[in-house]
């Protein structure tokens, strides 16, 4: 009797769940009829507010999406230039934007070659400041009275210690030993007072990996005053260099595009003949 009752209590519980649970069911579909049945009348009755404010909304991320796409084509036209350019700074301190071009050895032979021999031929006039000064006791007064040769010790040779960079210290004794022999020359009446660059030939260059070895026969013309006969002479002579360096971009400057630097230097000058007739 007493499990009789309970499983009648139990089947009433089972069957008021269900009973509940369809009702629940019931109320959830009237709900999301009515709630789509509520959308459709306001899209029907709003259809144009609603129309025109997509109509806005497009217009605005047009309106955005352009702003972007001009910030992009900003942002991408920088980068060309930047990427185009390098940034120099002049010896009076100015910064300029100069244009990249292609790196070609054809140009490297043609800087070095202008570079020896446009500042290494010096005659008595030019280091004696036409004759005016006629003792040197240090290798800095040539270097005052000779700018070409000022160029090559300050700018194309490691003569100073710097950040990343230590003294060069085989190329600085070649360029001094040649400085010496300047000096020596004066003293000894060895050097022609006028010399002027005639033609001059390249006898041999090597580059690879951005190092070179280069060899340069330059004709002079001298003019030499023969003391003894109280008279200038004409000459003709060889003034030859042979010289090893390197280049290197992230030591460029205006003066020196390429970052030239010369590592060994070895020169024989032109030497008064006194006994040209």
């Amino acid at each position: 009797m007493f499990f009789s009752k309970k499983l009648k209590t139990n089947t009433t519980n089972n069957i008021q769940e269900k009973q509940d649970i369809n009702k629940n069911t019931v109320d959830n579909a009237i709900r999301i009829e009515n709630l789509n049945f509520k959308c459709e009348q306001f899209f029907g009755k709003n259809w144009k507010y609603v129309f025109f404010f997509m109509i806005f909304v497009g217009l605005i991320v047009a309106y955005e999406l352009s702003n972007l796409s001009s910030s992009m084509q900003e942002l991408k036209n920088t980068v060309e230039e930047n990427n185009a350019k390098v940034v120099l700074t002049t010896t009076d301190g100015r910064a300029i934007k100069v244009t990249k071009e292609p790196l070609k050895a054809e140009y490297l032979k043609q800087f070095a070659l202008s570079t020896y021999v446009n500042n290494f031929v010096v005659s008595r006039s030019q280091l004696t400041d036409n004759f005016s000064k006629v003792n040197f006791t240090k290798y800095s007064d040539i270097l005052e009275n000779v700018p070409t040769l000022q160029n090559i010790y300050q700018n194309f040779l490691d003569s100073e210690k710097k950040e990343n960079q230590e003294i060069d210290k085989v190329a600085v004794g070649d360029f001094i030993a040649y400085i010496q022999w300047l000096m020596s020359a004066v003293a000894r009446d060895a050097l022609p007072e006028y010399m002027s660059v005639k033609d001059y030939s390249l006898d041999n260059y090597e580059y690879n990996q951005n190092t070179f070895k280069i060899e340069i026969n330059i004709k002079i013309v001298a003019q030499s005053y023969i003391l003894a006969r109280d008279e200038y002479i004409k000459q003709n002579g060889n003034f030859k260099i042979i010289s090893e360096g390197s280049f290197d971009l992230a030591k460029s400057t205006d003066v020196n595009p390429y970052g030239m630097r010369i590592k060994r230097i070895k020169i024989e000058p032109v030497v008064k003949n006194v006994g040209n007739k």
